[in-house]
């Protein structure tokens, strides 16, 4: 495959699809409209997210990939055959799990490919046998976000290479720096009170101005749950009169339940409702959603990892709000594929980050770099176990806001020390 070819292979849509997609059954629009509607979201998603006019103007072939840790945190290092580096704060919450599928299925597919190639070495690993074997029978998100923690070595290293941030080698290029950010709790389960007040300190260290909080028993519903739900989602609401306000059910409720909640939610001046069913449930999900059309939000796709799955969703419309998860759908390059789909249908991408780390500012990049990436994105606060500044950016919220780096690469600094620290985990290099 030609560098810069459309990248993936796109499926025709309406026809089903693998997996619990294909039960929801056609479209409500005419055969025209439908067709037409298809056909701008393929053509948005083909479109290579790397900007070919800005990638290097020399071949970057990736000499080693390096799997690191220090305590809790993960990084991925690239290396190519002339000396160049690219480093990246992985996913250590999944990579302490599984990274033997990081070391012995992932990394050996980037060696000797040209950096400048990334979303064809995508493709090569889902599908090309080689000598590292075929992983498409692993698809999944321990898969996943293994490409995306190597992804973000390679754009770092990318960025570097041309003296430019990430955000202008992506997408449609740096459209804005200063990203507005939601606060996301961590907590399910706590009593409406608790909950209030771990708000008013998140909004008091970091001028918060929207806030996203748990509902539900995280995937089950039980009678306790539902008591904390009726009485936190009003008491959010009288206790922040001026915030916007987002909920997350995490897959906690049946139809009739998402409906009595989602009403609540509405009635109390919700912006939108996450994953009120089961995230597989399309059914559920789409039936949810038209139901509550033009009082709420419905929101969903953080567990997705198919791309055909994702188009399919937009082209029936299962939720309003597509929310791609940087690393558990596999990286920037992949969620800006969605991104592009659903802007070409007139729907806003907000991307979801999982884990600690610097996932906060891989989002604050994807929402820099696209069209219409929404109003805030996710932040769970700065890691402060994490040894990083980034001197031509802001890392940690003021005013709700954080500022996506100027420098080359993803902008940040990470003390080398720490680095140098790093207990080497797994290495594959071109010549091994």
């Amino acid at each position: 495959m030609k560098r810069r070819e459309i990248l993936i292979r796109l499926p025709v849509l309406g026809t089903g699809c693998a997996g619990a997609a294909a039960s929801a059954g056609p479209s409500s629009n005419s055969g025209e409209e439908a067709a037409a509607r298809r056909a701008r979201i393929l053509a948005a998603a083909a479109e290579p997210a790397l900007r070919a006019d800005k990638l290097p103007r020399d071949p970057l072939i990736i000499d080693s990939v390096e799997l690191l840790r220090n305590e809790r945190q993960w990084l991925v290092r690239v290396r190519t055959t002339d000396g160049a580096e690219g480093v990246a704060v992985a996913h250590g919450g999944v990579l302490s799990q599984t990274y033997p599928i990081f070391i012995q299925r992932v990394a050996g597919h980037a060696l000797g490919t040209d950096a400048r190639d990334w979303e064809a070495t995508i493709e090569k690993t889902c599908n090309d046998r080689g000598g590292f074997g075929s992983n498409y029978k692993w698809q999944g998100l321990a898969f996943w976000a293994s490409v995306a923690s190597l992804e973000m070595a390679v754009l770092d290293l990318l960025g570097k290479a041309v003296g430019k941030p990430v955000t202008d080698l992506l997408g449609e290029g740096t459209l804005r720096r200063e990203i507005g950010v939601y606060q996301a709790s961590f907590r399910r389960g706590n009593a409406p009170e608790a909950e209030i007040e771990v708000f008013h300190r998140y909004i008091a260290e970091f001028g918060a101005k929207a806030i996203k909080y748990r509902l539900g028993a995280r995937m089950r519903q039980t009678p306790e749950s539902d008591a904390r739900d009726k009485a936190l989602i009003p008491l959010m609401r009288e206790s922040f009169p001026d915030l916007t306000l987002y909920a997350d059910a995490n897959g906690s409720y049946d139809h009739v339940s998402s409906l009595r909640f989602g009403k609540m939610l509405a009635e109390t001046g919700h912006a939108f409702f996450e994953e009120p069913v089961p995230f597989d449930h399309y059914d559920e999900t789409r039936a949810v959603r038209e139901a509550l059309e033009g009082i709420i939000t419905i929101a969903g796709g953080e567990q997705e990892i198919s791309l055909r799955h994702f188009l399919w969703q937009i082209e029936h419309r299962i939720v309003d709000l597509p929310q791609p998860d940087i690393f558990y759908f596999g990286g920037l390059t992949r969620s800006i594929k969605v991104a592009r789909a659903a802007h070409a249908v007139g729907m806003t991408c907000t991307p979801h980050i999982s884990g600690y780390g610097l996932g906060f500012l891989y989002a604050a990049v994807f929402a820099a770099c696209t069209t219409d990436p929404g109003p805030y994105q996710e932040y769970k606060g700065f890691d402060r176990d994490l040894p990083a500044t980034a001197p031509t950016g802001r890392l940690v919220a003021q005013e709700g806001t954080i500022i996506v780096p100027t420098a080359p690469g993803f902008g940040v600094e990470l003390d080398p020390a720490w680095v140098a620290a790093a207990e080497t985990i797994g290495r594959r290099q071109l010549d091994q």
